[in-house]
């Protein structure tokens, strides 16, 4: 198992808790997908597994490694990565500087070129851009720039918060063919995202959360044929009796 989330309660500082008991799996090689509708605490799971909650009861294994209480920086440092909702780059830093960025972990400048290397062969179009200014670039781009950063670090673990937000069509058709390359290149990825259909249609497994608790789970073919999924997040219309 490459993450195991048990009984998670969680919340912001001295709030109210968004989350409640909540049990996730993700397995290697895997892309897992949490649907629900918005406040349901969906992006609130990715940000307690990166260390950014106050987590109140239950826990987080990565491997056979428990990582409930580190910070964010060892959570990083053992292989976990995260791209933020709303591609969260350095707008006044060039492409290949945002990509060193993402690498600040790293200590030696060779891996630091070659990891950059990795990255301009994954998305060739950032190659062409590697000196522009990143706040110029199309929401595609700029997305394309948000995962680069997180693939410098070669992570185990990549979590995804609503890859495909603001984006056209045909960019998130690009977007989504991109993470499933990176699950085939060994990466296991856990994603939240609104375009459901889209999302379990390339997931392996999926789980729907509702007011912060566990309501459905299954693989993505199952969820995109549930019924009930179906109308309420797919924009299916149940049959008339």
């Amino acid at each position: 198992m490459t993450l195991s989330i048990q009984n998670l309660t969680a919340g912001y500082s001295s709030g109210p808790d968004i989350l409640h008991n909540t049990c996730f799996e993700l397995r290697e090689r895997e892309i897992v997908t949490i649907i629900g509708p918005n406040g349901a605490g969906k992006s609130t799971v990715l940000r307690s597994i990166f260390g950014l909650t106050d987590i109140r009861k239950g826990e987080i294994i990565h491997g056979s490694r428990d990582i409930t209480s580190l910070s964010t920086h060892e959570i990083i440092r053992s292989g976990i990565a995260m791209v933020s909702q709303g591609r969260n780059i350095f707008p006044d830093l060039t492409v290949e500087e945002n990509l060193e960025m993402g690498a600040y972990t790293l200590r030696s400048k060779q891996e630091i070129k070659d990891k950059k290397k990795d990255v301009f062969q994954f998305f060739p179009k950032l190659k062409s851009f590697r000196d522009r200014h990143s706040g110029i670039l199309s929401g595609g781009e700029r997305q394309m720039v948000a995962i680069g950063m997180a693939l410098m670090l070669s992570p185990e673990v990549l979590l995804l918060d609503e890859p495909s937000i603001g984006l056209a069509p045909k960019i998130i058709d690009e977007v989504f063919a991109k993470i499933q390359h990176i699950r085939d290149e060994g990466a296991s990825i856990l994603m939240v995202e609104q375009n459901a259909s889209k999302a379990l249609s390339i997931s392996d497994r999926g789980y729907v959360l509702e007011l912060g608790r566990n309501a459905l789970d299954g693989t993505g073919k199952k969820l995109l044929t549930d019924p009930k999924v179906g109308e309420l997040y797919l924009g299916k219309k149940g049959k008339k009796s």
